[in-house]
């Protein structure tokens, strides 16, 4: 493998074996079809807990169709907080970007949101318009007042704090997610507080054309995962005022 990682794609799939093929092979088409960086540049990190399909071996079949590909198998599922941070911090790209194996958020930002990388941005977010799409009054009514509490337990004014698109330079990668506690669904939450807690700036993007893919187990286990997040988030406030999330720097 070669040293020369400018952008490190990480994807975490558990599960995944109907979706991952397509994903995967549009991923390919795209980086071939961009300009700015060589495909030699470019690291896919594809992490996924014990599945009870055919994600592994999937998986497998594509380590020789991108330059630079690990696959990491995560033992017991745990999160999918515990997936993406094992990727993450394995991650060796200056630019470090995790993404759903769903590809909700089209491939094309992907460079929009690294030409902003490159222009000083060091933790570049998604954010959506929850309420211009076609989801459930009830999801959309827990996303609304998710964002209230998340903005209330973390300090941050942000729109959407858990759009699955996240890019950050690897330094901030391996700064925040070091400090991860939470590892199911609330994690992203928490890396956004613990950014916020060390002045690291947050730029947010508006994604327009994000699509909402049916079959998520968030949607399955909807009250379920609401009763998560809210402690969840209670943590977080709980490590925020008492200064579990600051860094010790220089």
């Amino acid at each position: 493998m070669k040293e020369n990682i400018k952008l490190s794609i990480v994807i975490p799939a558990y599960n995944e074996e109907k979706r991952l093929p397509s994903t995967l092979n549009h991923l390919k088409d795209y980086i071939s079809s961009q300009n700015l960086l060589s495909e030699e540049e470019i690291e896919l990190v594809i992490v996924s807990p014990n599945s009870s399909d055919n994600t592994h071996k999937i998986a497998s079949q594509y380590k020789n169709k991108f330059s630079n590909f690990i696959f990491i198998n995560s033992g017991r599922k745990i999160g999918k907080g515990n997936d993406v941070k094992i990727g993450m911090l394995k991650a060796r790209g200056d630019a470090v970007l995790f993404m759903d194996a769903d590809m909700s958020t089209p491939l094309e930002h992907i460079l929009e949101f690294y030409n902003l990388f490159l222009k000083g941005n060091n933790l570049i977010i998604a954010s959506r318009r929850i309420s211009t799409y076609r989801i459930s009054y009830i999801r959309k009514s827990i996303s609304f007042i998710g964002n209230i509490l998340f903005k209330i337990s973390s300090g941050i004014y942000i729109g959407d704090s858990q759009c699955g698109f996240k890019m950050m330079s690897n330094q901030v990668s391996n700064e925040c997610f070091n400090k991860l506690s939470i590892l199911g669904w609330g994690f992203d939450m928490e890396i956004l507080a613990v950014a916020n807690a060390n002045s690291i700036k947050i730029y947010s993007v508006t994604i327009d054309d994000w699509k909402d893919v049916p079959g998520g187990s968030f949607d399955i286990n909807l009250f379920s995962n609401l009763i998560i997040s809210i402690k969840d988030l209670f943590l977080i406030f709980i490590r925020r005022v008492s200064g579990s999330y600051e860094l010790e720097r220089d």
